[in-house]
């Protein structure tokens, strides 16, 4: 089963975040998929989060979310009432329905921890795709680039909130763990939250074979988008 790691901090996530340009992101993606198929008009957007690429790509496809966590599920029907939302389980979640595009944004994918895992969960989404769909999935990082130790930190500050947070990850190989903590302050006083976060690290020859296996052709771009971490595309066979 996949994870719900953002269960604590689901209601300061767009913030910690807000830096990203989310636009120019899903304007990349969009890009990859229109080049596989112009004439795509459905997207599901698989771990979608506070719904912020749904809110986007809904100018230019029918899309519809799907998350495990509750808490952020809560988030983005503020953010896109209009959206059909879905909480499930990325590994083995069934719509009855299929789409032109199916999408798993900003390292989602990683929650599949082990190899197992990432196989069924790209099985799942490869499910979900009409003949001709396209797949478009943003890896965690590859163990290639990790170097321990990895310590960051993250400050945000805004007239009605400040958040801090430090990021710490052991890797082993196969699996990294981030231990999260924030410090968030507004003017009612301060909290303190912290998160686990253990992601599955897998070689972009992993990702391949697991698209490969779902029955998908498969690519890897080595870039992607700004994240630049790659990304895996794979596109379902034709009728």
């Amino acid at each position: 089963m996949s994870q719900a790691p953002f269960r604590p901090t689901a209601h300061i996530y767009d913030v910690v975040y807000s830096h990203l340009d989310y636009p120019a992101h899903a304007a990349t993606v969009e890009a990859v998929v229109r080049r596989r198929n112009p004439q795509a008009e459905t997207l599901l957007d698989v771990a979608c989060g506070t719904g912020v690429h749904l809110g986007i790509w809904a100018d230019e496809f029918e899309v519809e979310g799907i998350d495990i966590d509750p808490a952020m599920l809560a988030v983005a029907a503020e953010r896109v009432p209009d959206v059909t939302l879905h909480q499930a389980d990325m590994q083995d979640f069934d719509l009855h329905r299929t789409f032109d595009v199916v999408t798993c944004m900003f390292s989602s994918i990683g929650y599949a921890a082990g190899e197992g895992d990432l196989r069924a969960s790209m099985a799942s989404m490869a499910r979900h795709l009409v003949p001709g769909g396209v797949l478009v999935v943003e890896p965690w990082l590859t163990p290639e680039v990790i170097q321990p130790p990895y310590l960051r930190t993250h400050v945000v500050e805004r007239d009605d909130i400040v958040v801090a947070r430090t990021s710490r990850m052991q890797h082993d190989g196969a699996v990294s763990d981030m231990y999260m903590d924030y410090l968030v302050t507004t003017a009612k006083g301060s909290e303190l939250f912290s998160e686990h976060h253990v992601m599955g690290t897998f070689t972009s020859d992993q990702y391949l074979a697991a698209a490969s296996a779902a029955g998908l052709e498969a690519e890897w771009d080595p870039v992607g988008t700004f994240l630049e971490r790659g990304l895996v595309i794979g596109v379902a066979p034709p009728a």
